[in-house]
């Protein structure tokens, strides 16, 4: 088995989890479309509102968020500034896609594990609960997303950097 082959086993075992995830999460969004509706219909057609529906609404949109983040990383399909970019080799803009994910988003996503671990667990810790009489009680789980969305993305992001060294590695070979 070369390098190569290696290094794109080694990004499809660590891009597993964003993929899986990414491709629930599709059950997510529709969830989060028929509780906004049942939310507006309550609310205007009846004349009263659930603050557990309304608070249900919102985390199932900070899961599609946090937990989709990695998944559109794994697609290629986040969000990236490429002015320069355009005028590069192609082996230019893998050494700074290379760059980027090492040196911005393994940075910020440790970081953001690091920080959100004692926020989570102070959470959970104390019980918490919404603020909003009748609201969701667990509020850990919900805040949880925010760990979760640092570990994918630090295995996407590793995965990332395996694709592209094995994409230099067959190149070199060529």
């Amino acid at each position: 088995m070369t390098s190569a082959n290696v290094l794109e086993k080694t990004a499809r075992i660590l891009g597993w989890p964003a993929e899986t995830i990414g491709r629930c999460l599709g059950v997510l969004v529709v969830l989060g479309v028929v509780g906004m509706f049942a939310v507006v219909l309550t609310r205007y057609a009846f004349g009263f509102s659930e603050a557990w529906l309304r608070e249900l609404v919102l985390a199932f949109n900070a899961a599609v968020f946090l937990l989709g983040a990695s998944f559109a990383m794994a697609r290629d399909e986040h969000v990236r500034v490429d002015v320069l970019s355009k005028r590069f080799s192609p082996r230019t803009k893998r050494w700074v896609e290379l760059g980027g994910v090492m040196l911005i988003v393994l940075p910020f996503a440790i970081f953001v594990l690091v920080v959100s671990w004692r926020y989570v667990a102070t959470s959970f810790a104390i019980g918490e609960r919404s603020n909003e009489p009748g609201g969701l009680a667990h509020l850990w789980v919900i805040k949880g997303l925010i760990p979760a969305f640092a570990v994918l993305l630090i295995l996407q992001a590793l995965a990332n950097a395996c694709k592209i060294l094995a994409q230099t590695v067959h190149e070199e070979r060529r």
